[in-house]
């Protein structure tokens, strides 16, 4: 799914509804467990970057859910030194079930948070971009 320089990544935004009628967003840390991120990675040979993405968030997570086939953002990452981009698909997940083990559980923090806070929490500005574009689909201000 490489094309002409242009790299393929996905991700997937793993939500889920409060009783309260809110949105909780479920994050991970970054293997160097220094930054919050929503589940990411490269698109799998031979796979889409939709189901490439359900897959992330299960590894990164240990959640599983309906993935949403229509992208929440689409995003270009600069590489750094040289002309191949990073082209990044994001999809939105409700999460049906959390594991209690899921494989990079011994690399990785996840935690359920507000929408709100999620924005707040999440340093890369794509990954940023991206809950700021799910609030406004989801959870939109009247």
């Amino acid at each position: 799914m490489e094309s002409q320089g242009l790299a393929m990544q996905c991700a997937a935004i793993p939500y889920r509804r409060t009783e309260a009628g809110g949105l909780e967003i479920l994050l991970v840390t970054s293997r160097g467990k220094a930054n919050w991120i929503i589940p990411k990675g490269k698109v799998k040979p031979g796979k889409s970057a939709a189901i490439s993405a359900q897959e992330e968030v299960y590894e990164e997570s240990g959640a599983r859910g309906l993935l949403d086939q229509a992208l929440v953002a689409r995003c270009d990452l600069p590489a750094a030194g040289g002309e191949t981009r990073e082209h990044m698909q994001i999809f939105a997940l409700e999460v049906q079930d959390l594991v209690l083990i899921w494989p990079e559980m011994f690399q990785r923090q996840r935690r359920w948070v507000s929408l709100a806070k999620a924005v707040e929490m999440v340093r890369a500005p794509h990954l940023r971009k991206a809950l700021k574009a799910f609030a406004a689909i989801m959870a939109p201000v009247v």
